[in-house]
C-alpha cells in the first residue's frame, strides 16, 4: 500500500544537482579550458600519436 503524503524527490547522488543540456556543456568546456584542453583538430592529432607511440614502446 502505497503513502498518501507527499515526498520530496530524492536527489541521485548526495549533493547533485540538476543541471540542464546547455548548461552542462558550459561547464564542461569550462572545465576543459581550464584543463589546458584544445578545440584544434591538430593538437588532438599529435596527442594521439604521442599516446600511441608511447604505447607501442612499452609494448
Amino acid at each position: 500500500m502505497k503513502n498518501d503524503i507527499p515526498t520530496k524527490p530524492k536527489p541521485t547522488k548526495l549533493g547533485a544537482e540538476k543541471l540542464t543540456p546547455e548548461e552542462q556543456k558550459r561547464r564542461f568546456i569550462e572545465a576543459a579550458r581550464e584543463a589546458g584542453a584544445s578545440e584544434n583538430e591538430a593538437d588532438l592529432d599529435a596527442a594521439l600519436k604521442r599516446i600511441a607511440k608511447a604505447k607501442q614502446e612499452r609494448l
